[in-house]
């Protein structure tokens, strides 16, 4: 099922096109791995569907036009988790949690029950229950990257738009993060992740999305998404191809 689609998605900043006439469909159960050369237009294109900046063309999640929803709609059915996880306020990590839950909320009471066991289920799968009571200010990077996730999975939208959500993870929690997020689309979720680390996606992505110059160029599974000349092409990078797992992974070499 086609849960969150694009048709000729166009964004201009500064008089510049970003994304240039983007289609696509993502489906349900699946985990989609975006990637691309820095300035390629990943970040803009994330935002335009998840509704946070204007653009032209159409987009849809399920069935409705995006354009037709009031913002708390919106957030029910799209949780978004930008890059940088910056917290500015000297308040619990379970706190930042359960603003989650606010698209959910009667704006006059507080959290219900619902909502307190849907912030602990997301502090338990991003291993930040033990954070709860911590201050986010004096949390690191690493742990502030996880509290932010852990916020997105509370929202338990359906579909799950991540911004580089493995920057500034060591790499056990990279591969934490990237099992989490696989984990959410099996269990029916749509996920779309930005993420810089080819191998990483080529591993953990059912599908990857290559976009160079504001162009989508590739729409495929990874080992075709991702082959040899692609990563030539497109990243500047002589690379070669192992098997882990089942997988071909692309591992870059040299730069070219």
């Amino acid at each position: 099922m086609n849960r969150l689609c694009a048709e000729n998605l166009s964004v201009r900043l500064g008089g510049n096109m970003v994304v240039a006439q983007a289609n696509l469909a993502l489906e349900a159960g699946q985990l989609i791995a975006l990637v691309g050369p820095n300035g390629a237009g990943k970040t803009t294109l994330v935002r335009a569907l998840a509704g946070l900046i204007p653009a032209d063309g159409v987009v849809t999640v399920d069935g409705q036009k995006l354009a037709t929803l009031t913002a708390a709609e919106r957030a029910r059915k799209i949780a978004y988790l930008p890059q940088g996880h910056s917290f500015h306020w000297p308040v619990t990590a379970e706190a930042i949690v359960a603003l989650g839950r606010y698209p959910h909320a009667d704006l006059f009471s507080g959290l219900s029950a619902a909502d307190s066991d849907a912030v602990c289920r997301a502090m338990i799968a991003t291993g930040t229950d033990a954070l709860a009571q911590r201050i986010v200010t004096t949390l690191s990077g690493g742990e502030r990257a996880r509290v932010a996730l852990a916020r997105a999975l509370a929202t338990e939208a359906p579909t799950l738009l991540a911004d580089e959500p493995t920057a500034s993870l060591d790499p056990r929690h990279q591969l934490v993060v990237m099992e989490l997020l696989r984990h959410a689309a099996r269990a029916g979720g749509t996920v779309l992740a930005i993420v810089h680390d080819l191998t990483l996606a080529a591993r953990f992505a059912d599908r990857v999305i290559v976009m160079e110059r504001g162009h989508i160029v590739a729409d495929g599974a990874p080992d075709d998404a991702l082959s040899v000349r692609r990563m030539a092409d497109v990243f500047g990078v002589e690379a070669v191809v192992v098997e882990i797992d089942g997988r071909r992974l692309p591992m870059a070499q040299r730069p070219i």
